[in-house]
């Protein structure tokens, strides 16, 4: 929107509508029937790309898979997994064999070509993932820790996101008047060796205190796997679910009243939550060189590229030091790219703008924007906003950087802020109450940068 136009609906709100709760930088008293002078003044503020190599990433989704874009150049997802036992977990009495071991993963979605070949490769774990190490759940974690890269490895797959190797279903969902949707899922399944389940049953056999809980289970049976890619490249999976499968059969009663029915059993260990899945993410140089370019900046997920914006906090102080800031709008445009690749990245819908001092933090802490330090702008896809992120109002982010100033507390990054493309939970009500890193493979090139400053468009009132 135009600034006349906003600053045109905005007045009257700023004559007639002040309260208790207005930003303001400078002290005034108003003599009884005095009017309120307002205005409107445009800043610059400039812009950069920063290279993101990790970003905090605490999710039960699981990437797997190598994709080289012509523009952003090669990218890599591997991740390693712990299984979760439910407490006192227990094996039927009677098993007679242990007849097999499968790491199953379930995803919805997926990136790239969906009939590439692709070869994965599954290591145990000889190590705990230390739970308490805040750098664990960051998605630069060497998996080389964890596990001996010389010994044998328990499995090899070829693999193809919808190929031969892909299992895949549909539920349909029924409403109350016979409408049904569809939601469809695949799986890939992992033969890993019956000698690993027979070792994992021996140790229940053993101690049944090693399936106490998950500390134990963990400690004691299974540290867990590491599951990469060693072939291939034009897919990256997005895992939403791990499930290792362990059969067996086993006696039940049969109608003579004896224990002497065989049949076949299972038993699942899932990586959820109260375990811990980290993934690991590799970029190639081909970044690097990207945020060197000064004509505009961009955002490149998984982690890879952010934007960083310094604000024009002590012009705007120093012109305003006896006006309340009513409003401080600032717009970041996206470039139409062109599509010189055959699978186009997404475009990141959300951006988390946040301070540079508290970028890791914000999501180490699970916390979700205030408006008053932290905003979230959602893409804009049509009509006279389109292409565009849009702040409306980061007045009180500005007055508090002043505050800081005038207290001396600014550092070398009190008056920059950066944008991060996130993904957003809502509940029932469409209010936004979870923000996490987007992992997804998105990316947007930003009007701006070093040698385009961005306008920041300030409605304030004189006093």
């Amino acid at each position: 929107m135009k600034l006349k136009y906003l600053y045109a609906l905005l007045l009257p709100a700023l004559l007639y509508s002040c309260d208790d709760a207005t930003t303001g930088i400078g002290d005034s008293t108003i003599a009884a029937g005095d009017s309120i002078p307002a205005g409107a003044a445009t800043y610059n503020a400039y812009t950069r790309s920063i290279l993101v190599d990790s970003v905090y990433a605490r999710t039960n989704t699981a990437y797997l898979g190598k994709y080289t874009d012509p523009k952003y150049g090669e990218f890599s997802a591997d991740f390693i997994a712990q299984f979760n036992c439910t407490d006192n977990f227990e094996f039927p009495e009677t098993i007679q064999e242990i007849t097999g071991l499968q790491l199953r993963m379930f995803y919805e979605s997926y990136f790239g070509d969906s009939l590439n070949a692709m070869r994965l490769q599954v290591d145990t774990l000889n190590k705990v993932i230390p739970e308490k190490e805040l750098q664990t759940f960051y998605t630069s974690v060497d998996p080389t820790q964890y596990y001996d890269s010389n010994s044998k490895p328990v499995a090899r797959k070829a693999f193809a996101a919808r190929g031969a190797s892909a299992n895949d279903s549909t539920i349909f969902n029924y409403d109350m008047y016979g409408s049904a949707t569809t939601y469809s899922y695949y799986w890939q399944d992992v033969k890993l060796p019956t000698s690993l389940g027979q070792h994992m049953y021996d140790k229940y056999v053993d101690n049944k205190d090693n399936y106490k809980d998950a500390e134990q289970f963990i400690k004691n049976v299974l540290k867990g796997f590491y599951v990469h890619c060693t072939h291939g490249d034009g897919t990256i999976l997005y895992f939403n679910d791990l499930q290792l499968r362990l059969t067996f059969t086993y006696l039940i009663e049969s109608s003579s009243g004896k224990v002497d029915s065989l049949i076949n059993g299972a038993t699942v260990f899932a990586a959820t939550k109260e375990v811990i899945q980290a993934n690991r993410f590799q970029h190639s140089n081909r970044l690097k060189e990207l945020i060197e370019e000064k004509e505009h900046t961009y955002l490149k997920t998984p982690a890879g590229i952010f934007t960083e914006v310094t604000l024009p906090v002590e012009e705007i102080a120093d012109m305003h030091l006896r006006d309340t800031l009513n409003a401080v709008s600032v717009t970041f445009t996206r470039y139409n790219e062109k599509k010189d690749s055959k699978y186009p990245m997404g475009i990141p819908q959300n951006l988390l703008m946040v301070r540079k001092r508290d970028m890791h933090n914000f999501f180490e802490k699970n916390k979700t924007f205030d408006g008053l330090t932290s905003f979230i702008a959602t893409y804009t896809s049509s009509g006279e906003e389109a292409n565009r992120y849009v702040f409306p109002n980061i007045a009180s982010l500005i007055t508090t950087c002043i505050n800081e100033k005038k207290e001396g507390k600014q550092d070398e990054d009190w008056n920059k802020v950066v944008l991060i493309p996130v993904k957003t939970e809502t509940d029932s009500n469409n209010n936004i109450i979870g923000v996490k890193s987007n992992l997804d493979m998105e990316s947007a090139c930003l009007v701006g940068g070093e040698k385009n400053p961005i306008k920041m468009q300030v409605l304030y009132t004189t006093f």
